[in-house]
């Protein structure tokens, strides 16, 4: 195993300067190999910590897709009121965490620019709620959104959507017991083939029409990382999200839930 390893941060370093579909062929038989030994025999926590470590050399993001971070200039825009709540929120969120927007990750930052999207979003009267997709989707880790109404539908706000496209969580045959939770291939992985306009549309603009072929796509990745299953339409999806307010006593909540009936 550890000669695998040593293989596999020895072609890291090599093939820095390819390209990153010529990386990612390269280096996806390597960590196959390690993932397939690693299913056949115990391994000690040491080595899935290298593992790990490897992985995370990887960062480069695997889908040619940067957010916008300039303002809208066309207020006749049917989606300038969307624009201007994640704008805002990129604008804020820079300036408050000092992070490049465009380069960064984002990774483990989904709770702050969602709180910054709810913010925003209430501020320009728009209805929203912050949702952690954990439950529902049986993730290993939270992942924060806003689900907002506005010009008579309902979108979702997502704007750390890329952290879940890294080159080395993406790996279709990752699998491994880490000590921290069961790595598998992430979202991303599995947005890259007839998904991958959806991933490219909510990276760059930071929201999606939960009416649309797009917000299906987002949950049907999600569900197939949670290992639930899938639902028919992104409607289906939308309901069952916002099941828990169904009864609740908030303006807000009451707001979302009656433009529910119209579904």
């Amino acid at each position: 195993m550890e000669s695998q390893l040593q293989n596999i941060e020895k072609k890291i370093e090599e093939y820095r300067d390819l390209s990153l579909e010529e990386k990612r062929s390269m280096l996806e038989p390597l960590f196959n190999e390690v993932y397939q030994l690693i299913k056949n025999s115990d391994v000690e926590i040491p080595v899935l910590l290298r593992l790990s470590q490897l992985e995370n050399q990887l960062s480069v993001r695997m889908i040619d897709a940067c957010p916008k971070v300039e303002p809208s200039l066309d207020r006749n825009s049917k989606w300038y009121l969307l624009e201007q709540i994640v704008y805002y929120t990129r604008k804020k969120a820079q300036d408050n965490y000092n992070c490049n927007i465009r380069e960064d990750s984002l990774r483990a930052r989904s709770l702050e620019f969602s709180n910054l999207l709810l913010e925003n979003a209430k501020s320009l009267q728009v209805p929203a709620i912050l949702l952690d997709l954990k439950t529902y989707f049986q993730l290993p880790y939270s992942h924060y959104v806003v689900i907002a109404y506005a010009l008579e539908e309902f979108y979702l706000l997502d704007c750390t959507y890329q952290q879940f496209f890294l080159l080395g969580y993406n790996f279709k045959n990752r699998y491994y017991e880490h000590p921290s939770y069961t790595r598998i291939c992430e979202i991303g992985g599995r947005m890259l083939d007839n998904r991958k306009m959806s991933a490219v549309k909510l990276i760059q603009d930071g929201y999606l029409s939960i009416n649309s072929l797009d917000f299906k796509n987002y949950c049907d990745a999600f569900a197939e990382y949670g290992n639930i299953d899938k639902k028919a339409d992104s409607i289906s999806y939308l309901k069952d999200l916002l099941k828990p307010i169904e009864r609740s006593s908030d303006k807000n909540d009451r707001i979302l839930v009656s433009k529910m009936q119209y579904l």
